[in-house]
């Protein structure tokens, strides 16, 4: 794909993309820095692009993909700083505190290995705190079918736990 194809058939593309960056994001800088690395990532495969039958959708999944990897992004950095803000100087706090950041980091590795559609529901759903209406509004997925996937999901995450004879610390 040339410059000016690029710039014919992709570049066009960004109030969409912005749009839905936003839905996810919530915030406009951070949907507008979302689009510019989408327009980065497809400007890197450009030579790639004519193999997709509908540029427009894979241009959409990017986005959504690099969204949703914000949105984890943001909720890691959240958790880990309450989780490092709560330290104190009791021995019993500080073991606690210990073990909280190695199970929010073995739970996190499992999450992140599920395969993606089961990743994003469990993600958004028990980390990023969404509410069942929205994860579905935002995937596209019935109601029902999302309820199977994210059960489906804590269940891999359950029996990937007992795999390792892990007990997540619980408050």
């Amino acid at each position: 794909m040339t410059r000016k194809e690029f710039e014919a058939d992709i570049l066009p593309l960004s109030r969409n993309l912005y749009r839905f960056a936003f839905r996810f994001l919530s915030n406009r800088e951070e949907a507008e820095d979302a689009v510019q690395e989408v327009f980065l990532k497809l400007w890197k495969m450009r030579d790639k692009l004519s193999g997709y039958s509908n540029v427009k959708a894979f241009a959409m999944t990017v986005t959504r993909n690099h969204c949703l990897d914000c949105l984890r992004k943001r909720k890691k950095e959240y958790l880990e700083d309450s989780i490092t803000d709560n330290t104190g100087t009791n021995d019993m706090m500080y073991e606690d505190n210990i073990e909280g950041r190695e199970s929010f980091r073995i739970i996190t590795g499992i999450i992140d290995s599920l395969p993606d559609n089961y990743r994003d529901v469990i993600q958004m759903r028990d980390i990023d705190g969404y509410e069942f209406e929205e994860i579905t509004e935002k995937l596209g997925v019935d109601i029902n079918n999302l309820r199977v996937k994210l059960s489906r999901a804590r269940k891999m995450v359950r029996e990937e736990l007992k795999k390792r004879n892990y007990e997540p610390v619980t408050a």
